[in-house]
């Protein structure tokens, strides 16, 4: 079982799955951005080097001769970055060992099968269930104190008469298998529990044993935190994580900014108190739950939410639990080569037709040529994996001055 997609290189016999339409526009044209579809991505680009023009000091564009060519240590640290480096990939699962042994990776730098099979139990979603009732519950000073802020009810249910008993109690659900890839495993149970619903239901609780139900939120943002999970009881916080999701649910991108701004976004939506609170609690949540059981980055997914009868936007604090290091923390780690005036949206794109994201990027290295400042990107398009005629998919930095408004 394949938990973690964005862990993978893709191969001819799994084919990428996502929009047929580039998600890459002009940093300049936020309108239009915003009316394209994202593409989806399952995969991760080999990690290599990828010769990127662009302009230094943050010059205006002087023509085709005074280009030079990006290709320096600053380039491939941003990209091993973004990818993964040699010695740890984006997650584990068998199939990710088993493929660094073929590739001649020593054996004992590997998780042998028992620690996989704990990464594998801690992947389950009745994990999240259980540390949202936790967050918004009274057992929590962050439940006690900010229980009108908070939203988020979901079941982990293990018979069709327990699905059946919570669809029935919300007028739209979404149901999701304990196990899947990144957006994958999700079902909305609208017209209710019928074919081909039913039969899908049918099949989780026969192959992983149950079936979570919750209801639907009128969701207005997502957000994450990231983590990174020592493996012997100890947990920090790594950075706040503000991403796009398609309709169905699958990542879309990541708004790539200081630390400071991400925050100060979220603190305009949300007291400072609430937000220090939540990061607090969901890091001793986190410690005491993992203990030594896992070892590396990983991510929580949030909400903030719009809720009948409160004037105030509400925040769902565990929507997923993902255990690899996420396009969130990619994107966390990539905000240090940004110039501080400079923010970017960091987006993987797929396109079925080979060629097309080809002619594309060479349109976007012509049309947005990659402006530095004192090292720093400043402005215009960076590939961060490499993009070749025959590529299906890309991964890229959008880079672009702070327009002070998310």
């Amino acid at each position: 079982m394949f938990l973690h997609d964005l862990a993978y290189i893709q191969s001819r016999e799994r084919p990428g799955v996502g929009l047929s339409q580039s998600a890459f526009h002009s940093p300049a044209s936020p309108a239009t951005m915003a009316a394209r579809p994202f593409g989806v991505a399952r995969m991760v680009g080999n990690e290599g080097r990828c010769r990127v023009r662009g302009f230094g000091g943050g010059s205006p564009a002087l023509g085709r001769r005074n280009r030079r060519d990006l290709s320096g240590s600053e380039m491939g640290r941003a990209r091993r970055l973004a990818f993964g480096c040699r010695r740890c990939p984006l997650g584990w699962s068998p199939l990710m060992v088993q493929r660094l042994l073929t590739g001649g990776a020593d054996r004992s730098r590997l998780p042998d099968e028992a620690r996989l099979a704990r990464y594998r139990e801690l992947s389950n979603r009745r994990h999240a269930v259980d540390m949202l009732a936790y967050l918004c519950g009274s057992g929590s000073d962050l439940g006690q104190k900010w229980r009108d802020r908070l939203c988020g009810v979901s079941y982990y249910c293990t018979g069709e008469q327990d699905i059946i008993q919570r669809m029935r109690q919300y007028p739209e659900t979404l149901l999701k298998a304990p196990w899947s890839g990144s957006g994958k495993g999700l079902r909305l149970g609208r017209g209710g529990y019928v074919p081909p619903l039913s039969g899908w239901c049918g099949r989780q609780l026969r192959e992983q044993g149950g079936v979570i139900v919750e209801p639907v939120y009128n969701k207005v943002s997502d957000f994450a935190l990231e983590f990174y999970a020592d493996g012997a009881g100890g947990v920090r916080y790594t950075g706040l994580s503000v991403f796009l999701t398609t309709a169905r649910g699958t990542y879309a991108g990541n708004w790539v900014a200081s630390e400071e701004d991400k925050v100060r976004w979220l603190t305009d939506r949300i007291p400072l108190l609430l937000w220090q609170m939540l990061k607090t609690a969901v890091t001793h949540y986190l410690a005491d739950w993992l203990g030594n059981g896992y070892n590396g980055h990983l991510g929580v997914d949030m909400m903030l939410c719009r809720v009948p009868g409160s004037e105030y936007l509400c925040v769902h604090p565990c929507v997923e639990i993902n255990l690899r290091r996420t396009m969130g923390q990619v994107s966390v780690d990539l905000a240090s080569f940004l110039s501080p005036s400079s923010e970017a949206r960091f987006v993987i794109d797929y396109e079925k037709e080979a060629g097309r994201l080809w002619s594309e990027h060479c349109r976007c290295e012509e049309a947005h040529p990659l402006c530095l400042r004192e090292g720093k990107l400043l402005q215009g398009y960076l590939p961060l994996v490499p993009v070749t005629p025959s590529a299906h998919y890309r991964a890229a930095l959008w880079v672009s001055p702070k327009s002070g408004k998310k």
